[in-house]
């Protein structure tokens, strides 16, 4: 059950990724329902497979990894709230939600990876466009956290 249960919540964030990519570079936009569901059923996913595994403490785990996540990202973007889009922020949390399972580390390794993944769209258009550019960001996103995803599978292996 624990398995089917992880599986699913895998899933369910390669559709959201998938619908994130193609809305991020068709209309510049991340949709809030989309986020909002795909963590939500992640979690109930996450809550079923911490009960069937019996390791209902695994959920504190996930709490701090996302907690520190979320907290970062809405300073950030108070601060700056014209670097980074809202969708993004959204985004990030959702990522965040699935990685830390296996640790708190794990969201913050995905934020890396798409930090440098999308390193080079944004200094190509900060060339072009000055320094107001924006690049859909979503696409990096998702690299970031399939690394990430790509990592567990062969260490768990």
């Amino acid at each position: 059950m624990s398995t089917a249960a992880l599986a699913t919540a895998v899933a369910v964030w390669v559709a959201l990724a998938a619908h994130t990519i193609v809305t991020d570079l068709r209309m510049r936009v991340i949709r809030r329902h989309a986020c909002w569901a795909a963590a939500t059923s992640i979690a109930v996913l996450y809550s079923l497979a911490a009960v069937a595994s019996g390791t209902p403490r695994r959920l504190l785990t996930v709490v701090i990894g996302v907690g520190a996540v979320v907290a970062f990202t809405e300073l950030f973007w108070r601060a700056r709230p014209h670097s980074i889009g809202y969708g993004d922020i959204r985004l990030i949390n959702t990522n965040s939600l699935l990685l830390a399972w296996w640790g708190p580390a794990w969201p913050w390794f995905a934020l890396t990876v798409a930090a440098a993944a999308a390193t080079p769209h944004a200094v190509a258009a900060r060339r072009d466009h000055g320094s107001r550019a924006a690049i859909p960001f979503a696409p990096a996103l998702a690299v970031g956290t399939a690394v990430c995803l790509a990592a567990q599978l062969v260490t768990a292996s």
